[in-house]
């Protein structure tokens, strides 16, 4: 759906990416703060360091400087947060990344699951990554840095999920403005946390004139250093700024007087006082450049419509005004973030129209190099909706499926409701995203969306695009929530839309064959799923292939083909050996058709391994009647191995699935037959015991208590997923294993022997 991008642009996402993994420099000027990295050093043995206060106290200058103490043995990785890192995806690639600066190609496979759909975060991803890290010889301390900016709880719960199994060789650092939600008592209680708060990063007066000293060359007498750190409570930005606007002036004990309130006050006042004596360019530079995350020369020469940016940005850090590099060659730099809520509050005040302007600019610049979220994010603040509209649509399904989920949400939310649902693109988008996550109400809405917008979208009469990709939503989604014959239809419709060589046509042959299947068509649902496969295959879609290569080994097992449907279940769970394929929702089919092949021998062990495995899987994002599915396989199993407890337990959850569904096709029946086989079970005794002539077998002591109760032999048949042909079999061995001639006398000879 999205177009690839060029070279030149993946290279500049590449720096780009680059600069949130340096670790800022320690400026010699600056003050050094030894009794707190002293502090941070010996927490070797604690799990997490906790640098928790308001912006400009010098947090991140404590860490960088601990970072760079000769005391420290331990190696740093560092990840600056920005608000995009609240996508899981995208916060965990960084992690991973700060990482791979300390140990070149660690965990490939958890960055694989990382770019996966519907990979389970903590069951998958990070298991894989803390396996490796594990394997780590050297200790390191992993820093995260302006972690306030994540909202996302599933980064939260993933991060509290890394504490708890941290190695013992890894130390974790976060650097916030509040207290993250994390299980922080608990560490605190357990003493596995160092804190270092507000209180500990206040400036005494010492330190205070030290810094004045050392940073803007002032030597203030001992009554206006004190006189200054207890208007500013020790606030190391709100000095640094004050010693800035003192320079050259007389009346220093005046302007100290006038210090007063909170930091809020502090930055409104010294917001034309730090820029006052600046030349009108500098000043002018400073305040343009202020909308921008990150600053380079070419892209500020863009934004601001010079050609010397980057000797202006050299002056300005030569004038020690808050601009940090943030890469090793000083090409990309950032200003602290207090300083650019000073520029962007003067900005605003000055030149409040000329803010779209320049992100529309920064937007261009963005879009040319090819980074696509600054491009969008641009777009959006320049209120270009049109722009960012047809920027998302071209590309969120590239970051959809490397399972950036949390980008294109953002993307989404960014730019008005309004201008979303008119776009039928934008709310397939939505429509995915509802489905990959189980928000199977909220896919509705946006598919419904879809369809409405498309009646007046202007698109080309032949383009027949927009159609397959509404109709392929829309019949996910019922089958998901078990509307067969609704999402047999909506695929049929699709299939005769779509070209042969696209994605909703090979997904639309995949679910009109699946609905056949939970409608016992079995002929038309493997017509259906073998066309369906082929597409797969040549679109390289072995997901797809994946899907209809299981529910063809499904029928195989129906049709009690034991050696077929072992083939094609594990070709079906061996297509690849990518997280992003291994745990994935999909391949619960292809393991739940081994599971059918194994009980058809006679293996119940291999039986439940791999029915427990379409459990785990098909619980992360499948059809609801495909979880039911799965339950009830390991139920049958359970029953079959004589725990009645957790079988009835399954057969609970299966019900419960199945209610939600408005048709479940064939596996209503298979429900009823199973609890019905269970209810006559547990009022059994012993799972089995010796016959006349020899031991039964598993199957045969639960089908003989089926005998012993009500059921026919179409519903034993029906629970144990047999012909009744197969049943007939068994029974007829029964009879000859119990001297018996019929029903009555088996179950009659059974309770004398205590089988029943």
């Amino acid at each position: 759906m999205a177009e690839a991008l060029e070279a030149p642009a993946r290279a500049s996402g590449a720096v780009l990416a680059a600069t949130k993994l340096h670790i800022p420099e320690v400026r010699p000027e600056l003050l050094t703060r030894a009794r707190l990295v002293d502090a941070l050093v010996a927490g070797a043995t604690r799990k997490l360091t906790l640098a928790e206060a308001p912006a400009g106290y010098g947090k991140t200058t404590l860490l960088a400087e601990w970072c760079s103490s000769p005391a420290e043995r331990r190696d740093f990785a560092w990840l600056s947060l920005d608000e995009g890192d609240s996508d899981p995806a995208r916060f965990w690639t960084g992690v991973i990344d700060a990482l791979r600066g300390i140990e070149p190609g660690l965990a490939p496979s958890a960055r694989e699951a990382l770019g996966a759909r519907n990979i389970d975060l903590i069951e998958v991803a990070l298991p894989l990554l803390l396996n490796e890290l594990v394997q780590i010889e050297r200790e390191i301390v992993l820093v995260l840095d302006d972690y306030q900016v994540v909202r996302d709880d599933e980064v939260h719960r993933s991060v509290a999920f890394m504490l708890d199994h941290l190695p013992e060789h890894l130390h974790l650092a976060i650097a916030t403005r509040s207290d993250p939600p994390l299980p922080l008592a608990r560490l605190r209680a357990g003493g596995e946390m160092i804190e270092i708060r507000e209180r500990d990063l206040r400036f005494s007066d010492e330190e205070a004139a030290q810094l004045l000293r050392r940073t803007v060359g002032l030597d203030l007498d001992d009554a206006a250093v004190t006189r200054l750190s207890e208007r500013t409570e020790g606030w190391p930005a709100g000095l640094y700024l004050a010693g800035l606007s003192l320079r050259g002036r007389d009346d220093v004990a005046g302007f100290i007087e006038l210090f007063a309130g909170d930091d809020r006050h502090i930055l409104d006042y010294l917001s034309s006082e730090v820029l006052a004596d600046k030349e009108e360019g500098l000043k002018d530079f400073l305040l343009r450049t202020s909308v921008l995350e990150r600053l380079s020369g070419p892209l500020c020469d863009a934004v601001v419509e010079t050609e010397d940016s980057g000797r202006l940005l050299e002056l300005i850090e030569s004038q020690n005004l808050f601009l940090i590099p943030v890469d090793t060659t000083r090409t990309w730099y950032r200003y602290h973030r207090l300083f650019a809520e000073l520029l962007r509050h003067e900005l605003r005040a000055a030149d409040p129209t000329a803010i779209r302007e320049l992100h529309r600019r920064a937007g261009e610049w963005y879009q040319a190099e090819g980074s696509v979220p600054d491009a969008i994010h641009h777009a959006s603040e320049a209120g270009d909706i049109e722009d960012a509209r047809e920027l998302i649509a071209r590309h969120w399904n590239d970051y959809f499926n490397q399972g950036r989920l949390g980008t294109v949400e953002r993307w989404l939310a960014a730019i008005p409701r309004g201008s979303v649902i008119e776009d039928p693109r934008l709310c397939v988008a939505g429509a995915w995203l509802g489905l990959d996550r189980g928000e199977l109400e909220q896919a509705r809405e946006w598919i419904e969306a879809a369809a409405v917008a498309r009646q007046s979208w202007p698109v080309p009469t032949d383009d027949r695009s927009i159609e397959a990709e509404i109709g392929v939503c829309r019949s996910v989604h019922r089958f998901k929530v078990g509307e067969l014959d609704a999402a047999g239809a909506a695929a049929t419709e699709v299939i005769g839309v779509a070209d042969k060589d696209t994605f909703p046509y090979t997904v639309a042959q995949l679910i009109l064959g699946v609905t056949l299947y939970w409608r016992s068509e079995l002929d038309g649902a493997a017509a259906a799923l073998l066309e369906g496969e082929q597409s797969a295959r040549e679109t390289d879609n072995d997901l797809g292939r994946s899907y209809a290569l299981g529910y063809l080994a499904l029928i195989e097992a129906d049709r009690e083909r034991a050696d077929e449907a072992v083939r094609l279940g594990s070709k079906a769970t061996g297509l690849s050996d990518a997280p992003g394929f291994v745990e994935h929702f999909v391949v619960s089919i292809g393991h739940l058709a081994l599971a059918r092949a194994a009980e058809l021998r006679g293996s119940l062990e291999d039986a439940e391994r791999s029915s427990r495995r379409a459990v785990e899987l098909a619980r992360r994002g499948a059809g609801r009647l495909e979880v039911a599915a799965t339950q009830l396989a390991l139920a049958r199993v359970r029953h079959l191995q004589g725990d009645r407890a957790e079988a009835r337990e399954l057969l609970r959850d299966a019900r419960s699935v199945i209610q939600d569904c408005d048709d479940a096709g064939t596996l209503a029946a298979v429900l009823a037959a199973a609890e019905g086989g269970l209810a006559v079970v547990a009022r059994g005794t012993a799972l089995g015991g010796p016959s006349p002539r020899e031991r039964l077998s598993d199957r045969e002591v639960v089908v003989l208590r089926m005998l012993a109760g009500t059921l026919s032999r179409r519903e034993i048949a029906d629970s144990l997923y047999v012909s009744q042909n197969t049943i007939k079999t068994q029974i007829r061995s029964i009879y000859q294993k119990l001297d018996a001639s019929d029903r009555e006398a088996a179950v009659a000879r059974a309770r004398e022997l205590g089988l029943l």
